[in-house]
């Protein structure tokens, strides 16, 4: 029985999700209500959060599912369902979101309240969601597709990303993923893109990761000073 990883389309999104949405529900709980700039963007990293996640459904909703209906017709109705139920959770926590922005200073702090408690079910739920598409959709991929089709499947996918979207998604991708991961992903894009638009990719490396990490991305890269042997 073979022992090499198969390739995995939804291991690097969700772990990028998985940052991003304990990365927020983390600050929402920490924001202090009566502070307007630490509110603002506080909501302001919520509102980036949920337009990713809107993006993901759509994402997996036209590349991935139909991949799974393919394979075996009805496997894909379970995940559907709750990303409609995802999709409704989402609208309710614009909502809130919204509705927080408009409050009166003295209903902030048990409006933020609610809000936190809204997006920790929302992370809760999803967190869940995550696993059983990784165990059981994953299962399904693998029967049924070669790597190189679900390499080519994914590649579809991130085509119809438009570039802002992908810009934005790099800020969790990049610090989310291990360092053989991250220099795999980065190589690949290195090769694939024009360099002006590398760089911006670069830059966001540079924002988002610890100093070491990002000079061992570089020296992986071929762009940073080799590491010195020890004496």
């Amino acid at each position: 029985m073979s022992t090499t990883p198969r390739y995995d389309v939804y291991a690097g999104i969700h772990k990028a999700l998985r940052l991003f949405m304990s990365r927020t529900l983390c600050t929402l709980g920490s924001t202090d209500p009566t502070h307007s700039h630490e509110l603002d963007a506080a909501l302001d990293l919520l509102q980036r959060l949920l337009a990713l996640c809107e993006l993901h459904l759509k994402d997996e909703n036209e590349f991935i599912h139909p991949a799974l209906e393919r394979a075996q017709p009805g496997t894909s109705a379970r995940i559907a369902a709750e990303h409609g139920h995802h999709a409704e959770a989402i609208a309710a926590l614009w909502a809130q979101r919204d509705a927080l922005r408009q409050a009166a200073p003295e209903t902030r702090a048990a409006a933020l309240t609610r809000l936190y408690r809204e997006l920790a079910l929302f992370v809760a739920e999803n967190f869940q969601h995550m696993e059983i598409e990784e165990r059981e959709h994953n299962a399904i991929l693998w029967a049924h597709y070669s790597d190189a089709e679900l390499s080519a499947i994914e590649q579809a996918l991130v085509a119809s990303i438009p570039p802002e979207a992908m810009m934005e998604a790099l800020h969790w991708f990049i610090p989310a993923l291990n360092a053989s991961e991250r220099a795999g992903m980065l190589g690949g894009m290195q090769q694939g893109m024009p360099a002006p638009v590398f760089e911006g990719v670069l830059q966001i490396a540079e924002r988002t990761l610890e100093p070491a990490a990002h000079a061992q991305l570089l020296r992986a890269l071929g762009r940073g000073a080799p590491e010195r042997l020890a004496a």
